[in-house]
């Protein structure tokens, strides 16, 4: 039988009961897990600068801009070298990193046709991440005329260590608006699909529909109130109870 919006609008008010305590349930879970064992971790992020070379042959302003990108993608890998990554590490202590877990936690990025860098690091305390993002900029531009020999990159934005960041992994008010969609959705979906395998007939309307006939009678559904309720009146309305006298 095929159902209308309205049929499906009259079966979510029936059940709405269930789907407000399933999300009431969900939602609280979420809140509470939120709190106690979700870890917020934040992220901290900085810009270099790669500047045109000074002393490339004379041509035209977009050969100095093409060797700038090209150094671009060989300055990303430096800053996650060893040798960058082991002077961090020795000279930052207080980080109590090592060369593989920084090398993990620092994320390099570069848009095309752009001579910017960006640097990103996550931790779950926001200062130290922030340190982390400054000492290995820092660490790559003073070591980069050694390395390279040349001297055509700026700090553009150092990462603020006084900044006030949402955590990266969302917090608890987005997590429970995630678990009120998420759990909305979920208990739709069952009520729905349980009302799709139920063949059941619950009405004249749907018996005629489904067997093409019209409905002569119908039985109600009888309760236990019904039953003692007509008990009662059966000893009203039937014989009373006689004496015979000699």
């Amino acid at each position: 039988m095929e159902k209308t919006i309205l049929d499906y609008i009259h079966l979510i008010k029936k059940r709405l009961w269930l789907i407000t305590v399933f999300v009431l349930i969900s939602c609280a879970t979420t809140l509470y897990v939120s709190k106690n064992f979700v870890v917020p971790v934040y992220s901290a992020s900085g810009q270099l600068l790669v500047n045109n070379i000074a002393n490339v042959p004379a041509g035209s302003n977009l050969n100095e801009l093409n060797f700038s990108l090209n150094l671009i993608e060989s300055y990303k890998e430096i800053i996650k070298s060893p040798t960058i990554l082991k002077e961090v590490v020795a000279e930052h202590p207080e980080f109590g990193l090592t060369q593989e877990k920084l090398r993990k936690k620092l994320e390099i990025k570069s848009s095309d046709k752009s001579q910017v860098i960006n640097l990103s690091v996550e931790d779950e305390n926001y200062i130290k991440a922030a340190g982390i993002v400054n000492a290995v900029s820092q660490t790559f531009i003073r070591s980069l005329p050694s390395l390279m020999k040349l001297d055509n990159v700026t700090l553009l934005t150092p990462a603020d260590p006084a900044n006030k960041p949402v955590a990266a992994n969302a917090g608890i008010l987005m997590n429970i608006v995630i678990s009120f969609v998420v759990s909305l959705m979920a208990a739709l979906g069952i009520i729905l699909l349980m009302e799709t395998l139920n063949s059941t007939l619950r009405s004249e309307k749907e018996a005629e529909i489904e067997i093409g006939l019209p409905v002569i009678a119908s039985i109600p559904a009888i309760r236990k109130r019904d039953l003692s309720k007509g008990a009662g009146l059966n000893e009203r309305v039937g014989e009373g109870t006689y004496a015979a006298a000699k």
